[in-house]
C-alpha cells in the first residue's frame, strides 16, 4: 500500500483516542516502517488559525467533516502499521504548499516550495 504525502490518515492514540494526521513525508521514505506526519486539530480553533505554524482546513475539503488545522509544529513519526485503512483525504498541491511554508515557519527556514 503506498502511502503519499498530503493524504489524511486517522491515527489510533491510546489513551487519547484517534486523531487526524496530515502525511509530510515523501512517498519513497513512506515505504519503510514510518511516515512523518503532523496533526490536525479542532481545538483552539480560533487563535490556531491565525498563526503562521497552523494551516486551515474548511469543513467539507479533503475528507475534513469540521474546520481545523493543521498544526506544523506538532509533527510526529507514526508506525505505518498505526494508519487506519484509508485515507479520510488528500491535501491538493496548493494546500500541501501552504503546509510546506508553515514548516518553513517552524524551523526558521523561510522554505517557499517549487
Amino acid at each position: 500500500m503506498a502511502i503519499y504525502p498530503g493524504e489524511i490518515d486517522r491515527v489510533d492514540l491510546p489513551p487519547a483516542g484517534t486523531h487526524l494526521f496530515v502525511i509530510l513525508s515523501r512517498e519513497e521514505l513512506n515505504r519503510g516502517k514510518q511516515v512523518l506526519a503532523a496533526m490536525i486539530t479542532s481545538t483552539r480553533l480560533n487563535v490556531r488559525s491565525r498563526l503562521p505554524n497552523c494551516v486551515f482546513l474548511h469543513s467539507g475539503e479533503f475528507g475534513i467533516t469540521q474546520d481545523c488545522v493543521v498544526q506544523c509544529e506538532n509533527i510526529v513519526a507514526i508506525e505505518t502499521e498505526e494508519l487506519r485503512g484509508e485515507p479520510v483525504g488528500r491535501l491538493d498541491t496548493a494546500m500541501m504548499r501552504e503546509v510546506l511554508k508553515a514548516l518553513g515557519y517552524v524551523f526558521d527556514a523561510n522554505y517557499e516550495p517549487t
